[in-house]
């Protein structure tokens, strides 16, 4: 799903407050918030906003 469509659904959801796709908002929200990014996981955020990721030490391109 593209950034554009989310920004839409959420935009949507702010007027209409559909309840089902709240329960999932709700949900996703729920999940990301009780847990922390594990070292793999930080190695994918991009905090400057750089898009490509950095090669592994081995100098291999990530997949």
């Amino acid at each position: 799903m593209t950034e554009q469509r989310l920004r839409q659904i959420f935009d949507y959801q702010r007027f209409e407050r559909n309840a089902r796709l709240q329960t999932v908002i709700d949900a996703a929200h729920d999940y990301a918030a009780s847990r922390e990014l594990d070292d793999d996981e930080l190695g994918l955020v991009s905090a400057a906003g750089v898009t490509e990721p950095e090669a592994p030490d081995n100098g291999e391109p990530r997949k």
